[in-house]
């Protein structure tokens, strides 16, 4: 929860109350957190489909890959202190899995550019770490192949904010693959927006990367 507020530029208190989307979700523990705090959050992810032991298993798994390759990149994390790292992943995975199994109802099975909600369902919708980070290699982004390309962006938000009543907020909305600039399907995501009802503004993240330049997330308010 701690790392989703420092990304999104959030406190709980913007939370408390509300309804939330958490879209992709993944094993992590943002929505038990915050429901225990009083908001009315859920999550979306394909992964929704597998039980708790399968995704424990798949997580604590990913934890390790993660931790290896960081670890055989130590020009890249400095300062990082892998034994917590690996405490704290370990500790939200737990918590995610407790929550998966006590309130499944909570956990959706679905993915972008199609979620299985009614119009306006959330106050806020909140999506890291999917869009323009997988987009293609070529156009600002990690995958080498695939189909997450500008038209797929387009389809994606435009979904995100159709089960968004108030807000969305994305993260990250750097170019992933060059020296510090805004991701270049940026500019057409927002103008598509603001041509559809929506105020759309950066925030500035607090969330920890390795460049901490152009570190925000982007915020767009529906006007109506």
């Amino acid at each position: 929860m701690e790392e989703y507020l420092q990304a999104f530029a959030l406190s709980t208190s913007d939370l408390i109350g509300k309804r939330v989307l958490d879209c992709p979700s993944g094993p992590d523990s943002f929505v038990a957190e915050v429901n225990a705090l009083g908001c009315n959050a859920v999550g979306v992810d394909l992964v929704y489909d597998k039980s708790a032991a399968e995704l424990e298993a798949k997580g604590r798994a990913d934890i390790a890959n993660c931790l290896a390759q960081m670890k055989g990149m130590p020009q890249f994390y400095p300062a990082m202190d892998f034994d917590q790292y690996s405490k704290d992943k370990t500790q939200a995975l737990e918590l995610f899995i407790a929550d998966y199994k006590k309130n499944r109802k909570r956990y959706f099975h679905g993915s972008l550019p199609k979620l299985p909600f009614a119009d306006r369902s959330f106050d806020i919708v909140l999506s890291a770490h999917l869009l323009f980070v997988y987009s293609p290699l070529e156009e600002d982004g990690y995958l080498k192949s695939g189909n997450l390309d500008l038209q797929w962006h387009h389809q994606a938000v435009r979904e995100i904010a159709r089960v968004s009543a108030r807000e969305i907020r994305l993260y990250p909305t750097a170019a992933m693959n060059s020296s510090p600039r805004r991701h270049r399907y940026i500019q057409p995501i927002m103008a598509d927006l603001c041509a559809n009802g929506w105020r759309v503004a950066f925030e500035p993240s607090q969330y920890r990367q390795l460049s901490t330049e152009m570190n925000d997330c982007l915020v767009a308010r529906r006007l109506s």
